[in-house]
Order: C-alpha cells, then sequence, then structure tokens
C-alpha cells in the first residue's frame, strides 16, 4: 500500500464539506499536504478547517455558477503561487425512479455533478496548462459504469464524468494528470438517503485512504471496494443482449 507523502503540496479540494471530500482533507492533511478547500457550506468548512491545524485555507463557492468558480481557481493560485492537484469531490443527490422524476432536484443535480465539473475544468485548465504539470481528479461513480433501476438522474451524470475524464485523459498532455475516482458505496450522508440495502458500503475514511494512496499513482482509475467494482465492471462489459437481461434484477 502506498504512503505517499504529499508535503510541500498544494492541493484543492472542492465539495469538502462532509463526506468524502471532508474525510479526503482530513486524511491528506495528516500525510502534509496545504489545503485549499471549497464547498457552498461555509460554516462546514470552518469547522473542518480548524480540526486540520495551521496553513490551510476555505474558499466557499457553489460550483454551478461557473463565475465563481473562476474566481476562486485565480484566488487559489495567487495565494499559492501554484495548484498541485485539484480534487473535484462536489455532488448532489436525490435517489428517484425515472417514472417519478422531480425535475428540480433533477436540475440541481446536473447543475453541480456535470456542470460544475465542467465550470472546474475550465477553471483549472489554463493555470495547469501555464505550470506545465498538475493533476486533475474528478470524482465518478459505479453509478455511471451501466444504467440500473432507480439510478437516475444521479448515473447519468456521473457516466458524464466518466466520459468527461476519458476525454481530458486523451486531449491533455501526460504532464498533465488526470484521475478518475470511482466509488462503491461509501457511508456519507448522500448514502443516507437510501432505503435500500447497499453492498459492500464502507466507511468515508477508508474512501479517503483508497484515494490518497491512487493519486500519486500511475493508473488512470482509482476505484474501491475492488470486489464491488469488479462486478460491475464485468456487467459493462458484457453485450447489452446479455446485461440488460441482468439489470433488472438490481432493483432497489
Amino acid at each position: 500500500m502506498s504512503t505517499h507523502s504529499y508535503s510541500q503540496e498544494v492541493v484543492w479540494i472542492i465539495g469538502a464539506s462532509s463526506g468524502i471530500g471532508a474525510a479526503l482533507a482530513r486524511e491528506l492533511a495528516a500525510r502534509g499536504a496545504t489545503l485549499a478547500l471549497s464547498a457552498r457550506r461555509k460554516e462546514a468548512l470552518e469547522t473542518l478547517t480548524q480540526s486540520l491545524g495551521a496553513g490551510h485555507q476555505i474558499f466557499p463557492l457553489d460550483v454551478a455558477h461557473k463565475e465563481e468558480v473562476a474566481a476562486t481557481a485565480r484566488a487559489i493560485h495567487s495565494s499559492y503561487g501554484r495548484i498541485d492537484r485539484v480534487i473535484f469531490m462536489a455532488a448532489a443527490y436525490t435517489p428517484m425512479k425515472l417514472s417519478a422524476l422531480d425535475m428540480a432536484a433533477t436540475k440541481q443535480m446536473i447543475e453541480v455533478n456535470l456542470l460544475g465539473a465542467f465550470h472546474v475544468v475550465e477553471a483549472v485548465l489554463p493555470i495547469l496548462t501555464q505550470q506545465g504539470r498538475g493533476q486533475l481528479a474528478l470524482c465518478g461513480s459505479v453509478a455511471g459504469y451501466t444504467g440500473l433501476p432507480g439510478g437516475q438522474p444521479y448515473s447519468a451524470t456521473k457516466a458524464g464524468i466518466i466520459n468527461l475524464a476519458e476525454s481530458l485523459r486523451a486531449e491533455l498532455p501526460r504532464s498533465i494528470d488526470v484521475k478518475l475516482i470511482s466509488p462503491g458505496f461509501v457511508k456519507s450522508e448522500l448514502t443516507d438517503k437510501n432505503e435500500f440495502k447497499m453492498p459492500m458500503i464502507i466507511t468515508a475514511e477508508r474512501a479517503a485512504g483508497a484515494i490518497a494512496d491512487g493519486l500519486p499513482e500511475r493508473g488512470f482509475e482509482i476505484h474501491f471496494p475492488k470486489i464491488f467494482t469488479r462486478m460491475l465492471k464485468l456487467l459493462r462489459a458484457l453485450p447489452y443482449a446479455i446485461s440488460l437481461r441482468i439489470t433488472p434484477h438490481f432493483n432497489a
């Protein structure tokens, strides 16, 4: 297992107020990183930062607002002189079925989960390009691997994140490292909304450890827990004639 030290690295975590993002902030701070922490909830960021020790700063923002994201990226770069890693963890989630869509919640998920990621990409690519190095990590989900009953519209936004990360990896020079983070079920405020049994669910702390270990590695995707994610990868790899006979049995 990797024990990479993040000493002297400036890491911007977007979506750091709770869940995996907050746990990742604690993990990376313990490994020596200097953190710029963003989320919509300023008070939660302040509480988190107070627990991390000196040297970290908060930059509240709503990723759905393009101008806020761009201004925050400039402010962080100006404050630290560089950004070594940008980790997009922001997410909105409301469980629902396609037969009972809540369009207000659907719009929010698209704006935060997917459009927010595009806002971050637009804001940070010029900075990383100017630096000639850096990392951009986008948090997708195994929910984006394949369409399952009861997974929309969250799953659609995460499928978009997977595709976006793949395109970034294809387009950008290798000096800018692109990572895709694909968690399975992780105990958090988001998954607490689920009323179905979540197989192989893990803690946010375990997820944070897996991400912190994976970010410096050479591979493209960080996925966990491996037994669960590999099963879903196999399902995704099957021909539709087979997989579409199986997926209805995943009904929550």
